[in-house]
């Protein structure tokens, strides 16, 4: 042996020493480790028992994997298995297993192979230190839940340089199977068995899904995958209506944060639409133009809040009794992005309504405070604040920032709660609109009668204001149905000591029926319309332009 040779060979220390340090980094990352064959019977256990044994991890020895399972959860885990026999390692990925006590529980299971055991696979299972949102066996079923855990999987997926794809597939047809219920729990268990950490797919209706997997996965293996099983449940004439649109997901210069953002409003548009939307001659083109042009309104959107490329329009609200100014609305109006309306809709859609509402509120405190450096008397402002914003824990915080400098114009402000059909913590939302009013802000509840916001709203929130939508008050003098709701409401509003306010007031004849009614508020162009100028206070009546014939009005 030469002295090269001594140098190289390690010695039997070092040899032992190597083995222990393994060891040691795989207990310090799982709390289990099993060896099994290639058909899941278990070689050889050490470690915690997890609840899967009443004595010790060692007696697993001798059983199959397939027993620690719930029932539901086989043929994943079987796919599983067949992913690591052909990959050679499986990444963590969340799987189901059941206690002694036949209780399912969540855990992380990472797996690899070894070129001189062709027949063994090596696992380490380790307590899931985050509730997967799936339940055993299925797919997400919540887009919302799917959608809101994008951005910290992809900044997990960047942080460890994993490449990933989100795949959007539809199978026409598959819902009017008489064996759909199989075909699903198929197709959802191969699904879950390639998406990143096993529980990033998501079922969008009968027919669709999302699946979120490494950049490595292409199209055409998952179409052939999938092709494999509809045959293998007797359905080959699906494969030809088997879509499968894929979008490489790379952030680039835009934040992690709004590319989850634009991936979350596409999958919102694609889950929307109607079969067959899509061109099957240029397959990835719509989903992926849709992306495109997502990413590039959420860089709009970014940029008018970052540089505050917008300004308020102030439309008076009346007493109808008296005609006197009350106090006005603030109207967010944006440059070239079209319909407030759908800018508002959109910047809620991806999570960045909480920011437009405050830069809103502080817009309105610089015409307060520029209005009172002038010496003018100017009327109180109602802003809107969508129930999405209120939801947000840190708004309390963050209006108690805004405020501070401005105490003494507090008292001049008015919130209107907007889009309270996203609401199901009524009693949530009442300790956050208690906190408000503590600030000295008083609480109007907006477009009660619509589709938005429905009676349950108005009796369940405590509210010194509340908004008649104005399809309610159009409609009222030539419509029974909605005749009968603004008499409802009137009625609920009374009981409760909540003023009313009109919206959309057009003629004199709607004036003085809502007057009659006992409507105290109204807001409409017979009073004025949005103006970018803050009236003053001592404009007792305002003025009413001549009544429009055939003109259709944008109320938004």
């Amino acid at each position: 042996m030469t002295m090269a040779d001594q140098t190289q060979k390690p010695s039997d220390a070092q040899t032992v020493l190597g083995r222990d340090r393994f060891v040691a980094f795989a207990f310090a990352s799982a709390h289990l480790l099993l060896e099994t064959d290639n058909d899941g019977r278990i070689v050889f256990a050490a470690g915690a028992r997890c609840g899967l044994t009443d004595r010790r991890a060692e007696d697993l020895v001798g059983c199959s994997l397939f027993d620690l399972l719930p029932p539901g959860e086989h043929t994943f885990f079987r796919m599983l298995l067949t992913r690591l026999i052909d990959s050679g390692k499986l990444d963590p990925t969340h799987v189901f297993l059941k206690t002694v006590a036949g209780q399912p529980f969540a855990m992380l299971m990472g797996g690899c192979r070894l070129p001189n055991y062709a027949d063994r696979c090596f696992l380490g299972f380790s307590i899931a230190a985050r509730v997967s949102g799936r339940t055993v066996g299925r797919c997400l079923s919540d887009l919302k839940s799917f959608a809101e855990s994008l951005e910290s999987r992809l900044c997990a997926a960047g942080a460890t340089e994993r490449g990933q794809r989100l795949s959007l597939l539809d199978i026409v047809g598959l819902a009017d199977r008489d064996n759909a219920p199989e075909m699903r729990n198929s197709l959802e268990a191969y699904l879950l068995s390639v998406s990143t950490d096993g529980d990033a797919a998501v079922r969008l209706n009968d027919e669709r899904y999302a699946v979120l997997h490494r950049d490595d996965l292409t199209r055409e293996e998952i179409i052939l995958d999938i092709g494999r099983l509809l045959a293998r449940h007797g359905a080959d004439e699906l494969r030809d209506a088997l879509h499968v649109w894929q979008i490489p997901v790379q952030g680039g210069e835009m934040p992690m944060s709004d590319v989850a953002r634009a991936l979350s409003y596409t999958l919102h548009k694609f889950a929307a639409e109607e079969p067959g939307a899509f061109g099957i001659a240029d397959i990835n083109g719509a989903v992926v133009d849709m992306l495109h042009n997502t990413v590039g309104r959420v860089a709009q959107v970014r940029r008018i809040l970052e540089q505050r490329d917008f300004h308020l329009a102030f439309q008076p609200i009346v007493s109808l009794a008296t005609g006197k100014l009350h106090h006005v609305e603030a109207l967010i109006r944006v440059g070239d992005c079209g319909s407030p309306a759908e800018f508002i809709a959109f910047a809620e859609r991806i999570g960045l309504i909480c920011d437009l509402d405050l830069l809103v509120c502080q817009a309105a405190l610089d015409v307060l405070k520029q209005a009172e450096d002038q010496g003018r008397a100017v009327p109180d402002i109602a802003i809107n604040l969508s129930a999405v914003s209120l939801a947000s824990p840190l708004i309390i915080e963050q209006l108690q920032a805004l405020l501070r400098p401005h105490q003494g114009l507090t008292r001049k402000l008015l919130v209107e709660v907007t889009e309270t059909a996203t609401v199901n913590d009524f009693q949530g939302l009442n300790r956050v609109l208690g906190h408000l009013r503590k600030l000295g802000l008083r609480i109007c509840l907006d477009d009660v009668g619509s589709g938005t916001t429905s009676f349950m709203s108005l009796n369940e929130l405590r509210v010194d204001y509340a908004k008649l939508d104005g399809r309610i008050v159009q409609g009222a003098l030539t419509n029974s149905r909605d005749l009968t709701i603004l008499r409802s409401i009137v009625e609920i509003a009374r009981h409760l000591s909540t003023d009313l306010v009109a919206e959309q007031i057009e003629t004199e004849e709607q004036l003085r029926y809502l007057r009659k009614l006992g409507v105290r508020y109204g807001q409409g162009y017979l009073f004025g319309k949005p103006s970018p100028v803050l009236p003053n206070f001592d404009l007792a009546t305002p003025s009413r332009p001549s009544r429009r014939t055939g003109e259709r009005v944008s109320w938004e």
